[in-house]
């Protein structure tokens, strides 16, 4: 693997633990698929399950409004001056339409297992949780996919650089910011030749990237819910698909003492 980037596209603020743990949690469906692909699966961020997703700011839509009202009388406006009043409503459409542009592939960073995360991100029992680490994901990746924590902002009072397109997929509300989420981004609309071969495999639902799974993950937690014969199940179909990495039912399942 190569060494890890000093630094991303400015978007992308990286962890300061390049070490720090990041988990998937997911249905045994989505596992299988992962091993018989040998990739990440990045689906639009339009089915990730926010509304808000690539959406912009009041305080930043609040500002467009003020500039679209008094460019022609704010000296402070000038250089909008002669902007034909469209252009505002561009600008809007343009975040709108560039959501379906962004796939997306999200960790949650912490220390230990999360219980909250299983039960947000397991639909049943029979669930499971990948661990890596930032340190691990980057360089499995290719050079054109970003990758950084999440920003999370009060979108009534807050804002970001709108010139900065990346920057709609890398905040969140602040309601969100439990997930502690990192995300790896590929844009659709990546102008680098590197990024043009895998344009042409995108989905409707999104895009698998292959990675060298082996080196990804370091280890595999079984809900902490399941039956014991899941747990065997999960291992089995893991070596059948020729990966070694350890299988083990999630701490979280460790009775308590008394």
């Amino acid at each position: 693997m190569s060494d890890l980037k000093e630094t991303e596209h400015e978007s992308f603020r990286l962890p300061t633990n390049k070490d720090i743990p990041i988990w998937r949690y997911m249905d045994l469906a989505k596992y299988l698929s992962m091993l018989n692909s040998r990739g990440l699966f990045f689906p639009r961020a339009v089915s990730l399950g926010d509304p808000f997703e690539g959406s912009t700011p009041r305080k930043m839509v609040l500002d467009r409004e003020y500039i679209r009202a008094n460019k022609a009388t704010d000296p402070a406006l000038a250089p909008w001056k002669d902007a034909p009043d469209t252009i505002f409503d561009q600008m809007g459409q343009i975040a709108r339409d560039s959501v379906q542009t962004y796939l997306v592939s999200c960790w949650h960073m912490n220390e230990h297992e999360s219980a909250a995360m299983w039960k947000l991100y397991s639909s049943s029992n029979e669930s499971v949780c990948v661990r890596s680490s930032y340190r691990r994901l980057r360089p499995c990746l290719p050079q054109y996919v970003f990758v950084g924590q999440v920003n999370y902002i009060d979108y009534e009072t807050q804002s970001f650089d709108a010139s900065q397109m990346l920057n709609y997929i890398m905040h969140k509300r602040l309601s969100f910011s439990h997930e502690r989420e990192l995300r790896a981004i590929f844009w659709e609309r990546d102008g680098t030749p590197e990024a043009q071969p895998h344009k042409s495999r995108i989905g409707p639902s999104g895009l698998t990237i292959e990675v060298e799974l082996s080196s990804l993950i370091e280890r595999v937690y079984v809900n902490p819910t399941a039956a014991p014969w899941f747990a065997k199940l999960v291992e089995d179909v893991t070596a059948k698909c020729g990966f070694s990495f350890p299988v083990a039912q999630s701490a979280l399942s460790t009775a308590p003492l008394y």
